[in-house]
């Protein structure tokens, strides 16, 4: 706290004139990399304000980046940095072929001073964290190395990797945890660690992965149990000799642990909040298309907090959120250069570039980052919504991608829409689910199929009223949608409900294919015609047409 208070002091005072900040940060990415080949072609010395540069340097993407980004890959120096890359963190592209994405000295402490100021303030609302060790799940680090060399895989395990010593000792996990690649053994392994230990909070960055934690606790309990008491990990199970070892070393016998353990199970259940009562806080992120699993927490976990990771990815960390309440986060000025696309200009020719200064709370923009790590004007195709202004800053949530949109008869229905509708269908009538998408049946009349895991049991009227819910959502949120209904271009909507496990299963099917374990989210909307074939459908449920 006494480290990072001049930053933060520093940072907040920075917020009184975003504009100011947002000059400065840009500048000096111009300056650093001006002789570099696309500093060269688009001449940065040359520029002298942020009209220039609006008007020099064009909007680019994933795919325009890529021929830059694969030189450096091979080893080639001073494309879009003087300095050298020493890591590529690498996640899916919207064409679906993997996106690298460059991360330099300089791109790493950019993304250390936000996240260290992220801390900051979750130190100064929760000072009872450093009372225990933090459960931290990330991805492996290295998923191969480039043809220079250079490793690539999840910016998560790669900072958690380089750790310094004296923070490793704060965590509860040893890395080794995240290079088990069977998806049962490595979850196994982190309760048996984790079960043992006074967890003070738990970070990562989908809701999913720790209900998914928690609902493995009943299969485990037992064997969890005798390692704690014995101070052993369970033999037979899927873990690399190496990372075994390495993990074993540090287990010893724990009989007192074991005995409270089932104490807990004799007089009640084995949950979280019975075994961690120390646990302060679960930070992970709580917009976007996750809210489904925040609503499993106080199952789990009773009325523990939540604060928002902020909204960050691969490419940049943009927002630092400062209090528990809600999802949004100040913009993070000093880090990365910011322009917003108007959600309504989208798709059209020529499109609105807006600085922060300009933004409106209860707008949707689309946001184009340049950064540190060498990405000029780079629409992510990332959606946000302002709630506010933190100062004269907007304090932004994530919404959704750009691409989570669907229209076959003109509907264009959003994520964002289907992710609302569910969760006020969930909350009528007080139901949970384990996951919801809505894809796309065709026909001669095509509709939307809402695939769904029930977290219980439910009576066919159940499912058909929670449909009709989601139907009657959907046309009041949006009116193309509901024109289109109106206009009998859409079919009513079908309930499939899938078979119990489908979730999980689907879900180890794509960890064991490469998804980063620690950054697997179900899409809630998807124009894939053929997505509902991954899954076992038991029921159909319809309603009638209107």
């Amino acid at each position: 706290m006494k480290v990072m208070a001049p930053a933060a002091i520093a940072f907040e005072r920075a917020t009184k004139d975003p504009l100011k900040a947002q000059q400065k940060v840009l500048f000096e990415f111009l300056d650093r990399n001006k002789n570099t080949e696309y500093g060269l072609k688009y001449n940065f010395t040359g520029v002298k304000s942020t009209g220039d540069y609006q008007r020099v340097v064009p909007l680019t993407d994933c795919e325009a980046m890529r021929p830059y980004v694969d030189r450096m890959t091979k080893g080639e120096p001073n494309v879009l940095t003087f300095e050298k890359p020493i890591f590529f963190s690498v996640t899916s592209g919207s064409s679906g072929h993997p996106k690298f994405v460059p991360i330099t000295k300089y791109a790493r402490a950019k993304k250390a001073e936000v996240l260290n100021l992220w801390a900051y303030y979750i130190l100064r609302d929760h000072p009872e964290i450093t009372s225990g060790k933090i459960l931290a799940i990330v991805s492996p680090e290295v998923d191969g190395f480039t043809p220079c060399g250079t490793p690539y895989g999840a910016e998560s395990g790669h900072g958690y990797k380089n750790l310094s010593k004296a923070v490793r000792r704060l965590y509860a996990l040893p890395y080794e945890v995240f290079e088990i690649s069977d998806y049962n053994a490595r979850y196994y392994t982190i309760l048996r660690i984790a079960m043992e230990q006074n967890i003070a909070t738990i970070a990562t960055m989908t809701p999913s992965t720790i209900i998914l934690l928690c609902q493995r606790i009943e299969k485990v309990k037992h064997d969890v149990i005798n390692d704690i008491e014995k101070g052993t990990l369970k033999a037979g199970i899927d873990i690399p000799p190496e990372a075994r070892k390495a993990i074993e070393k540090n287990l010893k016998p724990n009989p007192k642990r074991a005995e409270q353990l089932r104490r807990i199970l004799a007089e009640k259940t084995l949950l979280p909040k019975y075994f961690w009562p120390g646990l302060e806080l679960i930070e992970c992120w709580k917009r976007g298309t996750v809210g489904l699993y925040l609503r499993e927490f106080p199952k789990y976990f009773g009325g523990v907090r939540v604060r928002d990771f902020g909204y960050f990815s691969s490419e940049a960390r943009c927002s630092i959120p400062m209090s528990d309440e809600g999802a949004g986060g100040t913009l993070a000025i000093s880090s990365n250069f910011y322009e917003f696309i108007p959600r309504e200009d989208i798709g059209k020719k020529e499109k609105r570039t807006l600085l922060c200064d300009r933004l409106e709370k209860g707008k949707e923009y689309f946001i184009v980052l340049t950064t540190p790590g060498g990405l000029y004007r780079y629409n992510i195709d990332d959606m946000i919504r302002v709630l506010g202004f933190f100062n004269k800053t907007p304090v932004i949530e994530f919404v959704q991608k750009g691409i989570n949109v669907t229209s076959v008869t003109g509907e264009k229905l959003y994520e964002s829409e289907v992710v609302e509708a569910v969760e006020k269908a969930q909350d009528l009538h007080g139901l949970s689910v384990k996951f919801v998408t809505a894809s796309i049946e065709a026909g001669k009349m095509p509709r939307y199929v809402f695939l769904t895991e029930f977290s219980d049991s439910l009576q066919a009227r159940k499912k058909k009223g929670f449909l009709k819910s989601v139907e009657e959502g959907l046309r009041g949120i949006s009116e193309e949608y509901d024109f289109n209904r109106k206009a009998q271009e859409l079919r009513a909507p079908v309930l499939k409900v899938v078979a119990r496990g489908e979730f999980e299963r689907f879900r180890a099917k794509k960890v064991k294919e490469g998804a980063h374990d620690g950054q697997f989210k179900m899409p809630q909307l998807t124009g894939d015609l053929n997505f509902q074939k991954n899954f076992k459908i038991e029921e159909e449920i319809f309603i009638e047409e209107t």
